[in-house]
């Protein structure tokens, strides 16, 4: 009989368990790999249990393909929030309602800029010695690595599809190393993804092996987006808990890690007003593709 009693206990707990973990918010969290997906996921992870911790919400991070995928998974709703790029937010807006909640600071700034870097000893010193030359952009939705490098190229003159042998790459941190080895003559990354913790784990003479020719205006900051349908107490929480992690020493050190975010600060949908206009008058395609 105690024995049928302790079991019976047992089931009790175990079933009141289970309803308490049916009755927490589930959510997804997406990140592109900018660095390797092993290092990417590593340290989303953490940021996920962080973000549990402070939410009360089970929160899983998933490392997709690139930022169409990205686009598709919110579309879909298997991903609720995501660490996105400013011209991926504007093109996922297109297609399904979503909003930022923060976005990246990074050297004292609320935006960033683009690099196009080519080797020290290449001869390249300018836009226009580019003509001829191979050259790797970032991802189609990177407004660093592929929106803000193209306009500028057309502002000098070149076509980057015609005038130069162009490949893409999803990780800019791939793309640093491809230009330090001489795999191209020059590639276009975030400033600065040669400082990124496996590029110098590899490289620590990178920065003095490579050189800038060209940055870019600054560019609207990286957001952290969600679906607008989620509700607004959702929302809020969320927020209150990035902000949260941003002032944390231990939890912002991540953001260094993942995305070379200093901290985070709040963000509204005007600030990417401008962003939307340089799209529609340099890469139209891009914001009416689908995800």
């Amino acid at each position: 009989m105690r024995l049928a009693a302790c079991c019976l206990m047992l089931t009790l707990l175990m079933g009141c368990q289970t309803d308490e973990q049916s009755d927490t918010k589930s959510l997804t969290m997406g990140f592109v790999p900018s660095r390797s997906v092993h290092e990417i996921q590593i340290t989303s992870d953490k940021i996920a249990d962080y973000l549990s911790k402070k939410t009360g919400y089970r929160i899983k991070a998933i490392t997709l393909s690139n930022y169409a995928a990205v686009a598709v998974a919110m579309k879909s709703e298997r991903v609720d929030m995501a660490f996105v790029g400013p011209l991926n937010y504007l093109v996922i807006d297109q297609h399904v309602p979503v909003e930022p909640l923060t976005a990246a600071v990074r050297y004292g700034k609320k935006g960033y800029r683009g690099l196009i870097i080519t080797r020290a000893d290449s001869g390249i010193h300018e836009l226009s010695d580019l003509k001829g030359k191979s050259f790797i952009f970032g991802d189609r939705l990177s407004a660093s690595a592929s929106l803000y490098p193209q306009a500028a190229m057309k502002n000098a003159g070149l076509d980057p599809h015609q005038d130069l042998r162009s490949l893409t790459m999803s990780s800019q941190t791939a793309i640093a190393m491809s230009v330090l080895r001489g795999k191209a003559d020059a590639g276009a990354i975030y400033e600065d993804a040669r400082e990124n913790p496996e590029v110098l784990r590899y490289a620590e003479d990178i920065m003095d092996k490579t050189r800038v020719i060209y940055r870019t205006e600054l560019i609207p900051a990286d957001p952290q987006i969600v679906r607008r349908s989620l509700d607004s107490e959702t929302k809020n929480t969320l927020k209150a808990a990035l902000l949260a992690m941003s002032s944390d020493p231990e939890a912002s050190s991540w953001l260094q890690e993942i995305y070379g975010i200093d901290r985070l600060e709040p963000a509204s949908q005007e600030e990417y007003h401008a962003l939307r206009d340089v799209a529609w008058l340099v890469a139209p395609d891009v914001l009416k593709s689908q995800p």
